[in-house]
């Protein structure tokens, strides 16, 4: 019937960035998140001259990947919220059923880069982007 999701796994919230300004929500928002509700950060991507901008960072309280992550983005706010899946399988079956279903796809089903996760990204009827994801 339908794709299973197991749990939450994640959200991902678009920060502003404009280093010239010396605006880094990325980083507030990490700073924030480790040291108030002591969050660990396992991986960030780093940007400029130096390689000392925080562009994006992933964050994690649980046994998961990350919990949540901030990315410097052209809008500020959710960019997707995603739920867990077991496999590979699971995605691609996933991405059928959304087919069925008429489900809007935003990104196929790919690897990420960072996580190395399994994806598929779509809209839910509100026009909220979500993700199931594996890995």
């Amino acid at each position: 019937r339908g794709m299973g999701a197991h749990r939450f796994d994640h959200c991902l919230l678009m920060c502003e960035m404009n280093p010239e300004q010396g605006i880094n929500k990325v980083a507030e928002n990490t700073q924030f998140m480790m040291e108030v509700l002591d969050f660990y950060r396992p991986e960030q991507v780093v940007v400029g001259p130096n390689q000392n901008i925080q562009a994006a960072t992933w964050l994690f309280r649980s046994s998961t990947p990350h919990d949540i992550a901030f990315v410097a983005g052209p809008r500020m706010g959710l960019h997707h919220f995603a739920f867990f899946l077991d496999s590979w399988h699971d995605v691609l079956k996933a991405a059928d059923i959304m087919a069925k279903n008429k489900v809007r796809i935003d990104v196929a089903p790919t690897r990420h880069g960072i996580t190395r996760g399994e994806t598929i990204y779509f809209f839910d009827p509100s026009g909220n982007r979500n993700e199931v994801f594996a890995g």
